[in-house]
């Protein structure tokens, strides 16, 4: 085997076990997350305060997405990245130490100002007399959730810095630590009064104080060199904002189109629509976010050393293989999710008599529209990580901005029509018009597109088919048996069914994916013997 070849075996092998590991942490990440959300409904029993709990967090959320959050994966790390690998790391550690000081200091400003304006702030989403008790307890509970999005933004300045550095490891299992200290804070104050809601979100940035310490002393090696640097006029910063800018803007667009949803959510008749929103999002962002999200993640620094080493058609392969492997994991994941919507959203959320059928129902819509995104979005995120990686970071702020315009146009027209699912629906569609324009700009640079996607798409697509037929046939001759254990076990049986099928479609159909999957476990089972 030439030298060559098998760096790049080498290579291969460790992308695929970083993205294991990101994978494992994520899987356990979201595991907590979903308890979390599971808590939530049991300790705010009242659709009131459950909905305050989850309005809460919008705001903050769209402060952080907009002055922090994409920058980190998106511009920090090829950027360092790209420093390291030209023996430029000095200069690059420098750039980012200005940044990580000057976007400290405006974010410090901009919480201050949430937590004095934050009734103000939260009055955009008055709908009527109905909501206003809602409004104020969300505008109440955000004041400790702005300061926490300063640990929160040291805690993901740590993890940008350390995965530029190829260090999964040390960044994977950080956000599950938040989630569990999250969990303890919801478990121990929440309850259906103000002031426990006051302390749950006191709790909550405690546990974001504890993320960032965790990040800090498990990266301190790397962390070190990092200094409090003031110069906004270094040219290697302003060269770095300039390509954050843009892609600090896309990240907030979503951040914003879930502002509208919630906006729209307000003005459906029912309470607890927020909070059920809250639950399919964080649903359909379980395959998503374990598969697209570490996949993406992974590939950005090793995508960034190809471009910046003209090595096109590795730059190529790379992609084709990345958006292969996700949407191979996601494609079944969506279709399931449509199709068992309610038993789903039952099986995870319902633990009480606080949670009924009808909320389970309600949340089932949302996720039943969500499921497009899953595959779409997924697209999305991988082709907004490979413009990032060759620096068109405007690209994907034009794609995002589509949705501006289409979420909430989707929402007046189709809500009169389709009632509560048009908002996720409203939002899949907008997913659908931006992977669309991504795709059309990324395959006009002829040599670093991804190949063979064609025929991948449409061998996924009839195996996803034969899928959804075989399993609604199975579902609908399924009896009905009351019961918890029943109910967890009856949604994982039905799952590996829809898998083999899947799985066994894409077989036969010769999808390289499925043949790659079989090759490894038996690598696997031959170092086990």
């Amino acid at each position: 085997m030439s030298s060559e070849r098998k760096t790049k075996r080498l290579s291969g092998n460790s992308i695929i076990l970083s993205t294991i590991l990101v994978m494992a942490g994520l899987v356990l990440s979201k595991g907590s997350g979903f308890l979390r959300d599971i808590f939530v409904g049991i300790k705010f029993s009242e659709p009131l305060y459950r909905d305050g709990f989850t309005l809460a967090f919008s705001i903050p959320d769209l402060v952080y997405n907009l002055l922090i959050g994409g920058s980190i994966q998106s511009a920090i790390t090829p950027s360092l990245s790209a420093a390291i690998a030209s023996g430029n790391e000095k200069k690059g550690i420098r750039a980012v130490s200005i940044f990580i000081s000057f976007f400290a200091v405006l974010l410090i400003t901009v919480c201050t100002l949430g937590v004095i304006f934050s009734e103000q702030l939260y009055s955009v989403f008055s709908s009527g007399d109905h909501s206003a008790e809602t409004i104020e307890l969300a505008a109440a509970a955000s004041k400790w959730l702005f300061p926490q999005i300063i640990f929160m933004m040291l805690a993901a300045l740590c993890i940008g810095i350390l995965n530029a550095y190829k260090r999964f490891g040390s960044t994977s299992f950080g956000p599950t630590i938040y989630n569990f200290c999250v969990l303890m804070a919801i478990i121990l104050f929440a309850g259906n009064s103000k002031s426990m809601l006051m302390r749950t979100t006191f709790g909550i940035m405690l546990a974001a104080v504890v993320y960032f310490l965790y990040q800090a002393i498990v990266g301190r090696d790397k962390l070190k060199p990092f200094r409090f640097i003031w110069a906004p006029g270094d040219k290697d910063f302003n060269a770095l904002v300039i390509r954050a800018v843009p892609i600090l803007i896309s990240a907030s667009v979503v951040q914003v189109n879930m502002l509208i949803l919630n906006y729209f959510a307000m003005k459906l008749p029912d309470s607890g629509n927020v909070y059920a929103l809250r639950n399919a999002s964080t649903t359909w962002q379980l395959p998503y976010g374990i598969f697209a999200v570490a996949i993406g993640n992974v590939m950005l620094p090793s995508l960034a050393e190809h471009f910046g080493k003209e090595d096109f058609k590795g730059a190529s392969e790379l992609l084709s293989s990345r958006l292969k492997s996700a949407l191979f994991l996601c494609i079944p994941s969506a279709g399931f999710m449509f199709l068992m919507n309610f038993e789903v959203i039952k099986a995870i959320f319902q633990w009480s008599s606080a949670y009924t059928d009808a909320d389970a129902h309600r949340a089932g819509q949302f996720l039943a529209g969500y499921s497009i995104a899953i595959i779409t979005h997924s697209i999305v995120f991988i082709m907004n990580q490979a413009f990032y990686a060759i620096g068109k970071t405007r690209i994907p702020l034009w794609a995002g901005c589509i949705g501006l315009i289409t979420n909430p146009l989707c929402c007046h027209l189709l809500m009169p029509h389709v009632g509560a699912m048009a908002l996720t629906l409203s939002y899949s569609i907008t997913s659908v018009l931006q992977m669309t324009v991504l795709c059309c700009v990324y395959y006009s640079y002829k040599n670093i597109r991804p190949q063979g996607m064609l025929v991948f798409l449409l061998k996924s697509a009839l195996s996803l088919a034969i899928m959804v037929f075989v399993v609604n046939f199975i579902r609908s001759y399924s009896p009905v048996y009351q019961g918890k254990i029943y109910e967890l076990a009856y949604l994982a049986g039905m799952f590996l069914v829809a898998l083999f099928i899947y799985f066994g479609c894409s077989l036969l159909f010769k999808v390289q994916e499925s043949r790659d999957a079989i090759a490894k476990l038996r690598n696997i089972m031959r170092k086990s013997h």
